[in-house]
Parts: C-alpha cells; sequence; structure tokens
C-alpha cells in the first residue's frame, strides 16, 4: 500500500508537473501525450503509467526527484503510451503491464509510426498481461478497469485517488479517432458501466491534455456528456 505520509520531495523538476500527492505529469514525445511518474511504496522507487515517446525526459525527471523507475503500466497499446517502456526495462529491468487484447495493438506500433508519417520508431518492451480481477498489480495497490472501446484492451488504472484513463476518457472533450479496432458505440457502453462508480473527487488523469475531478468532468464536459447521451435538451 501507498505509505500513509509521503516523503518530503524538492520542487518538480523543469518538463513535470506535480498533479496529486507523489505523482508527476511528464508531457513530451514527437507525438505529444502524458506520462505520469509516481511516487511507490518502496522510498526512492517510482512507477510509471503510459511512457510515451520521449523516454528520456521522463527518466530525467524521475531522477531529479530521487526515484528510480521499476514498473511500467499501460492503459493501452498504442505507441504514444508505450513507446517508451522498453527505455525503462532496459535500463532498470522494470517490468512492463499490459492488457492481453492490446498486445496485437502495441504490435502494430511501428506501422502506425510510419502511416503517421512519424520518423520515430520504437523497440517493443516484453510485456506481462495484467488480469484485470486482480486488485494488486506488480507489487503496487493498483488496480486495472477494463474500459474496452478505444481500443480492445484499453484500461482505466486506479492509484489511490488518482484514475489514469489514457485515451478512454479526457478532463475536456472525447478523444475518437477512427484509429484501428476503435469501436466507439463499445467505448460508449464501457465509460456508462463505470459513470456511476467513480467516485466525484477521483482525480482523473488522461493521456492528452489537463487533470481534472470526474466531479468537474461529468458536469462540465459537454463534449463527452453528449456522446454519452447525458447532455441537457
Amino acid at each position: 500500500m501507498r505509505p500513509s505520509v509521503l516523503p518530503a520531495f524538492p520542487p518538480p523538476p523543469e518538463g513535470a508537473q506535480a498533479v496529486a500527492d507523489g505523482v508527476w505529469r511528464v508531457t513530451g514525445g514527437a507525438f505529444p501525450s502524458n506520462a505520469y511518474i509516481c511516487a511507490a511504496a518502496v522510498p526512492g522507487e517510482a512507477f510509471v503509467v503510459d511512457p510515451g515517446l520521449d523516454p528520456e525526459r521522463i527518466d530525467r525527471a524521475a531522477q531529479d526527484l530521487g526515484l528510480t523507475p521499476r514498473q511500467v503500466f499501460c492503459t493501452h497499446g498504442h505507441f504514444d503510451h508505450l513507446g517508451g517502456a522498453s527505455h525503462f526495462q532496459r535500463a532498470y529491468g522494470a517490468e512492463v503491464f499490459l492488457h492481453p487484447a492490446d498486445v496485437k495493438v502495441m504490435k502494430s506500433s511501428n506501422f502506425l509510426l510510419m502511416v503517421l508519417k512519424l520518423d520515430q520508431r520504437i523497440v517493443l518492451p516484453e510485456v506481462t498481461p495484467v488480469d484485470p480481477a486482480q486488485p494488486r498489480v506488480g507489487g503496487q495497490a493498483l488496480r486495472y478497469l477494463p474500459v474496452p472501446g478505444h481500443t480492445p484492451g484499453s484500461c482505466f488504472i486506479r492509484f489511490g485517488g488518482s484514475l489514469f484513463t489514457g485515451d478512454s476518457l479526457y478532463a475536456q472533450g472525447v478523444g475518437l479517432s477512427d484509429l484501428p479496432g476503435e469501436n466507439h458505440a463499445l467505448l460508449r457502453q464501457s465509460l456508462l458501466a463505470l459513470w456511476d462508480q467513480i467516485p466525484g473527487d477521483s482525480l482523473i488523469h488522461p493521456g492528452h491534455g489537463p487533470s481534472a475531478s470526474f466531479e468537474a468532468i461529468r458536469t462540465k464536459n459537454r463534449a463527452l456528456l453528449g456522446f454519452l447521451g447525458k447532455a441537457e435538451p
């Protein structure tokens, strides 16, 4: 479990923003996305959620915070969310967790980078398939909540009062991209199934854009409410 009293950390390094107690966001990469550094229960150690295409920047921020990344947890298999995972695997022996339904998505990463005319290519990590029924993953008090739709294996990752939502739930707007394997009707169904189970004070940390409380999202994100059929007439 997380320590009841977090240790004192230095001010966030350049390029990182504190978004919750013991959680920092680093945004960057050729296809910009949010990665999150989270202080682990073991002093001096951390895990990373969704390392994108600039793992060196994430790594520098973690080191400046006095933290060593030991695990990587991915909300889904797109390149801009797991592209840097192999860096942490090589550097620290980090175990990389991904829902098994998204292994095929991960394997299409370099093809999608080529289609999008991005010069960068990634080294695919060795992944540990996540069992969503397990309340603890990799020795951390995390829980994967399946939210298929954006990809077949998309998940929310719950850690304390934070919910990392990848491209399935944004603070602003709706992440609809028509990428291969995306199913808008299934995404709507998945979000509606969890809608009343997420506490309003949960901090939502998406794969792109700012963080926000779920209460703010469910009352102010009109594009999302419209997509879900919850907008006022």
